[in-house]
Formats: C-alpha cells, structure tokens, sequence
C-alpha cells in the first residue's frame, strides 16, 4: 500500500514522549516502540493528516507524521513490510500520502449476529490495512440489535447488543484510528421494528409512516445513538423505498434532527433529491451515475456497490460458499475506480472515497465472514490509498504472500487464491470458457508443451490430469509438466492449493492442439488475462 519512495532528506524532528493523550485515548506508544525504534512528530503539511514517512535501516527504523494515525499507519506498512529495525538489508524510505479521505467497510449485523469479539477482529484487519470507516448495520427487517430505552420489544426476539458493549467496540476501533458509522434504517427496511410496534407500520411490514409517533420512536432512537457514538456521522439508510412513497417528506425532519445533534446524515443514493440539504452525505450503491449527481450537486458522496459488494462470489459458484448471484473478484476490485468520471477538481473534491459492503444473509459464521471479506478487503485498501498511477496489479500480487502470512498467523479464515497455469512451447493462446471464470481454453500450434503451476500463498499444489477435481491425493507439483499433444488428444490440467488442511478452488486449463493455419490470432496471451487470483 506504498504511494511513493521518499528520496528527500528528512527534516529536524522532535523526540515524542512516551506516552501522549489524544482526544482521550493512550497512545499506545509502549506496543509501537517495539515495532519502530524511532516515532517523531513533524509538521509537514504536505503529509496531511494520515500521511507519513518511513525509513528502514540496518541500523534502526524511524517514522514521520504529523498526527497519531499518520504514525499509526506507518507502524502498518511496516509490519506489511515485513521489515524489523536492524535486519533491513538495504535502506528503505517511504513517503506514503492517502488518496481519499473515507476509506470504509461494512458489516450488516442485522441479518446475522456476530458477537463482540468478531466485530473487534473486524475492525482490527481493517485497521491494518488503513481503513479508518467501520460502518455498522445495525437495523433491517430481520431484527433491530440495539436497545432503546422506552421501547423493550425491539430486542425481545433476538440477540442484541448492549450499551457497554457498543461503548467498548467504539473505543476499540478509535485506539486504531477508525470511526464506526452506525446505520438506524429508514423508512423501508423496517419490518423488524414494525413487527415490535405495528402501529409505527400504517398497516404496512416493513416501512415506516411519517406520524408523530414513529418521529418520536426514531427520535428516542437516534438519541441513543448519538450517546453511544461520538463520530460525525449517522447513516440512516433510506434505500429501496417504493416510489409512491414520499421518502423527501419523511426525510426532511429526520435530517433536521441529526444536523441540529451536530451530526451529518449520511444515506443511501436514494435519499438524492431537491429536498436534501448538501450538508449530507450520498452513499452511491447502484450508480456511479448517483456518486456523479450527487457531487455536481454539492453533496459529499462515497462509493460503494459494485465490485465493492462483498457478499459477491469470489469465484465460479459452483466451488464457492453461499453468496449471492453477482460475481467480484480480487482482479476486478483491484481495477475499480472509486472517482466517477466527467467531474471538475470542484466537484472530485466531494468524493470523499469508497466503501466495502458486507451483506450478511447467506453469513453465519465468522468463517464465512472473513472468506467473503479476505482478500478482498487487501484490493479496496490498495484502491482507497494508492493514487491510479502507482497502481501496480503484478506489484500487488508480489506482496500478497506476505499478507497471506499475516492474516493467517492471527487465525483469519480467507479465500485460497486460484492455482495460476503457464503454458509454454510454439504459439499458445488462452481463452475464456462463457459462464465460468476458472476454466480456460489453451489453444496452440505445438506438439509438446510445458505446464507451470504457481499460487500466491506458500502451500502445496495438487493437480491432476484428466479434468477430474484435484483432492489430498492428488500428485503434488514438483516440476513443469511436459505434456505431449501430438496424438491430437486435448489434455485438461486441473489444480488446486491445499493449505494448512484446506483446499483452495480447482483451475482448469484444457489444453487443444490445432493446425496453425487456424490457431486464432485474437484471445489472450496469457492465462492470468483471464482468471484472477
């Protein structure tokens, strides 16, 4: 996650004592000490808020910056690094500036609950990897997890959590420099508090009607939440609301209350219209067009949606766990834009970033939920801090393996990534088989060709050589196939990455022989064109 080298000289610094307060949190100097020998403050406003700069010497390493979190994620990247004070062999130097401001991921608690513990290691991968926006989906159709005094019945039916535990995941995620974003849902999305009090319902299930009443329930809510979450912002959803519904008018009010509590409203894109002030904020989740419209408009916009949908397929369906029908895959998060196009400086200037969303109907278990996000989340922390023009996708892929490392040393469950396929020997060209992106057609000219196999994590490579699905047995890869085609016979190599007892996704390259008169001139070169990681 590294914008840039730093070349420069560094300037006079200013030792830090040992222990400082910042808005009422320790710095946790004693933890960072053993990481990096050295931790200054210095005024650089070019380093903004976030930003900082590193060296590594053989000798000893130093860091930069001119606030905590900008120290604190220089402590990350060295840890990403995988550097230790005194065991560099070559000096490193790091100026390293985020590229947006709002560097979020989300976590639906409604649907399915994930208890305290889970919600702190979410947090804590996140703010490994410089997210600094945890965003908690609370409320939804299928339950209502916060309480709120004077209405019992909305967590009668269901897990819950309590006001200490909220209080305790908050200051959680502040020592690590991110700010939870709690989401109340309105009007729609509502079956769960209507379910508990009808009559806020109209005689509808699941959407709220605009009546004294429910005002007063929603107020009585939000009240709590701003008790028990000190950061600028409440998103209170507002998506998929039916349009004959006046969702402006219901809004209004609400957008009022959270603005005089010194709050900023945050919603999803179809909370847009003429009614809402620009002092909230648009999550765009359907368009890119909405993120556009509602930066023209003067709101500040984040982007989310897709490929930043989480709960998407990592891979072909058929070898993946439940998700929901979309596809996202590691490449194609790495190669999303969060900035629409066609926007003046003005108007990119209220992009405030982008955000991961995690969708949890089909997720039960922490396991699950760690797969869907890892390594996914790796790709959106790239794309949220590196600027377009430092991106480097084999780079990324290089430092994966280091990461890989990390989160399975901390016990977080991930994605295996795809076993990738090297065909050698005469003219090779690959292409896409329609419906599924892990099995690709080998086409080449050659009577014998070479098969090399790789994995982006250190495990074992099983594979087998009549298409049939690799498994524990299966031969493992020691060497380059040769393979002989010159019986005309196709051969499929299937492989797979088995680590720590777990077996990663099949690949499939089916691999023709044909003249070379007819050996298209169009496809791929390679095979990682077309299958991602």
């Amino acid at each position: 996650m590294i914008a840039s080298l730093l070349l420069a000289v560094m300037p006079s610094i200013v030792p830090w004592p040992r222990s400082v307060r910042v808005s009422g949190q320790t710095f946790m100097w004693q933890r960072m000490r053993r990481l990096v020998t050295h931790i200054y403050t210095h005024h650089d406003p070019a380093l903004g808020d976030e930003g900082y700069a590193l060296s590594v010497t053989p000798q000893r390493a130093e860091a930069w910056a001119n606030t905590h979190a900008g120290l604190f994620y220089a402590v990350q990247t060295f840890g990403q690094l995988g550097l230790h004070a005194g065991a560099a062999a070559h000096p490193v130097r790091i100026r390293d500036v985020p590229l947006y401001r709002w560097r979020g991921v989300h976590l639906d608690a409604a649907r399915h609950f994930f208890d305290v513990r889970t919600v702190e290691r979410y947090v804590d991968v996140a703010a490994h990897y410089k997210l600094n926006v945890f965003h908690w989906h609370l409320t939804d159709d299928q339950a209502w997890r916060l309480p709120v005094q004077g209405y019992p019945d909305l967590t009668a039916r269901g897990y819950s959590y309590s006001d200490a535990q909220v209080r305790e995941v908050v200051r959680y995620a502040a020592r690590r420099y991110v700010t939870v974003l709690p989401e109340i849902e309105m009007p729609a999305h509502s079956a769960a508090a209507i379910a508990a009090y009808p009559e806020y319902g109209c005689g509808r299930t699941d959407l709220l009607c605009a009546t004294p009443g429910t005002f007063a329930f929603l107020e009585a809510a939000l009240n709590h939440v701003f008790t028990l979450f000190p950061g600028g912002y409440v998103h209170t959803g507002g998506d998929e609301v039916p349009r004959t519904f006046d969702e402006p008018a219901f809004l209004a009010p609400v957008e009022t209350y959270v603005r005089a509590h010194n709050r900023r409203m945050v919603g999803w894109n179809e909370i847009l219209s003429p009614r809402l002030s620009t002092s909230s904020v648009v999550m765009a989740w359907n368009s890119m067009r909405r993120a556009a419209d509602a930066a023209r408009r003067g709101n500040d916009t984040v982007v989310t949606g897709w490929p930043l949908y989480f709960d998407a397929a990592q891979g072909d369906s058929a070898q993946e766990p439940r998700a929901t029908v979309h596809m996202s895959t590691l490449a194609e998060v790495y190669s999303w834009s969060i900035m629409p196009d066609g926007l003046t400086p003005e108007q990119q200037s209220h992009v405030l970033g982008g955000e991961a969303a995690l969708w949890t109907e089909r997720i039960r278990t922490p396991e699950h939920l760690f797969y869907m996000l890892l390594p996914r989340e790796l790709a959106l922390a790239e794309i949220l801090w590196t600027p377009h023009e430092n991106k480097d996708w084999n780079g990324f892929l290089k430092r994966l393996p280091a990461q890989f490392a990390w989160l399975e040393a901390r016990g977080y469950a991930f994605r295996i990534p795809n076993t990738a396929f090297d065909v050698t020997g005469g003219r090779v060209v690959f292409t896409a088989v329609p419906g599924d992106v892990q099995t690709v057609d080998a086409w080449t000219d050659a009577e014998r060709v070479t098969v090399r196999l790789s994995s982006p994590i250190a495990g074992t490579l099983r594979y087998t050589r009549n298409g049939s699905a690799p498994s524990f047995s299966a031969t493992a890869y020691a060497k380059p196939l040769a393979l002989d085609l010159s019986t005309g016979e196709s051969i499929a190599v299937r492989a797979a990455t088995f680590f720590h007892g777990r077996a990663g996704a099949a690949t499939e390259c089916r691999i023709h022989r044909i003249s070379a008169a007819t050996l298209s001139r169009t496809g791929a070169r390679s095979w990682s064109a077309l299958v991602s990681p």
